[in-house]
């Protein structure tokens, strides 16, 4: 049997729970949106994240070359808003049929998300079959307490925060 690095790649990486999220971005007065879920944190001097976009994605030349960009932290009610933006569900248009609000940079922050963060792009790398944007944050703000979407095993979920978690053993006991 031969050991096919790609495929248990991606078995592992299928285990590792990841955080839902939908990057936006405006060029030329139109919109664009695409799941992500390659994301993280990098720097607090500089404040900058990091984004992981396939160069096989309609929209990574756009993503590449746009001044700015939003990370919206989709709520575990939110998985049709993921699947619209992962291409899953087709829609006419993703953003006539996703309500969204405008703030700093004109990115749209999709309505309903637990958190955004809007970034000015601060420099962007080859990482193989993926580009690595780097954002440097200049708004970023949580909006409410609902729990997150997550993506595990091909598959979405949620976790409970640990404050429930007590209520839960408190009731028992």
């Amino acid at each position: 049997m031969e050991f096919d690095i790609k495929e248990n790649l991606k078995k592992v990486m299928r285990i590792f729970p990841q955080g839902v999220t939908v990057v936006t971005t405006k060029k030329d007065n139109n919109f664009y949106g695409i799941t992500v879920s390659a994301f993280t944190s990098i720097s607090l001097e500089p404040p900058l994240i990091m984004i992981s976009i396939s160069k096989n994605s309609k929209i990574h030349d756009i993503l590449i070359n746009s001044d700015f960009f939003a990370v919206n932290f989709l709520a575990e009610d939110q998985k049709i808003v993921s699947d619209i933006f992962a291409g899953r569900v087709q829609v006419a248009d993703r953003f006539e049929t996703v309500q969204y609000f405008l703030e700093k940079t004109g990115c749209p922050i999709i309505k309903g998300v637990r958190a955004f963060i809007e970034c000015k792009r601060y420099k962007v790398y080859d990482g193989g079959d993926h580009s690595i944007i780097l954002g440097e944050v200049i708004n970023v703000k949580k909006l409410s307490d609902k729990n997150p979407l997550v993506y595990y095993n091909q598959q979405y979920t949620t976790i409970i925060s640990p404050e429930k978690i007590w209520m839960v053993e408190d009731w028992w006991y």
